[in-house]
């Protein structure tokens, strides 16, 4: 690769992980707005602890493997939402609960959902780790989730408010434990899925270097 070659993707690295922070930072900041009255409550919502997480790796510069982890989660979170939680017909839908909506939540919902997870995507594409993965690593990256499910099992079932399960989707009150892991198991298969297409991705990236199969 050539000095001027070397450059451009320097540039492109740069203009991708600045336009991600200032969408991961606005969306957050309008998330904050939006539940100003109950801010200690947005800090249990997965997406919530993940964009700050990121933002946070973009600004610091952290190691790859954490910043796959986290793509991996923007990725999955973007699916469920636009499948799940934004979809009228899936049976989850947040949009028939009017206090989830509100210009300013339903704007920084959108930066966070729908914006920020390809952006983060882009970023990790173009500058894949040059270290090979392997599948156990995907595996691995359930161990935050499943800790937050923990929490928030825990939390609605001491808890007294309506929404203390956060998502429709885990309302134990409802839909009982069965249905809840059933949802719960499906989010993690479509976690380690795109997980494992990562993790293809950077052996693919270093069998292109090195020529080779990569060890």
């Amino acid at each position: 690769m050539t000095s001027i070659d070397a450059a451009k993707v320097a540039l492109v690295d740069r203009a991708l992980r600045v336009s991600t922070a200032v969408v991961v930072a606005v969306g957050l900041a309008l998330a904050g707005v939006a539940a100003r009255d109950e801010p200690v409550e947005l800090l249990f919502y997965f997406t919530v602890q993940v964009n700050i997480a990121y933002l946070v790796v973009l600004l610091a510069g952290c190691g790859d493997r954490l910043r796959t982890a986290l793509t991996v989660y923007l990725v999955g979170t973007a699916l469920v939402f636009v499948l799940v939680l934004a979809n009228p017909w899936s049976g989850y839908a947040m949009v028939a609960n009017p206090d989830a909506r509100g210009t300013i939540s339903d704007a920084g919902n959108l930066l966070l959902h729908a914006v920020a997870p390809p952006l983060a995507a882009a970023q990790w594409l173009h500058r894949r780790p040059r270290v090979a993965l392997r599948p156990a690593y995907a595996v691995s990256l359930l161990g935050y989730p499943l800790l937050w499910l923990t929490v928030i099992l825990l939390r609605g079932a001491f808890g007294e408010a309506e929404d203390r399960y956060l998502y429709p989707f885990l309302d134990v009150p409802r839909l009982g434990y069965p249905t809840v892991a059933l949802n719960a198991l499906l989010f993690g298969l479509t976690l380690v899925l795109i997980a494992l297409t990562a993790v293809r991705l950077t052996r693919r990236r270093c069998d292109g270097l090195s020529g080779g199969p990569a060890g």
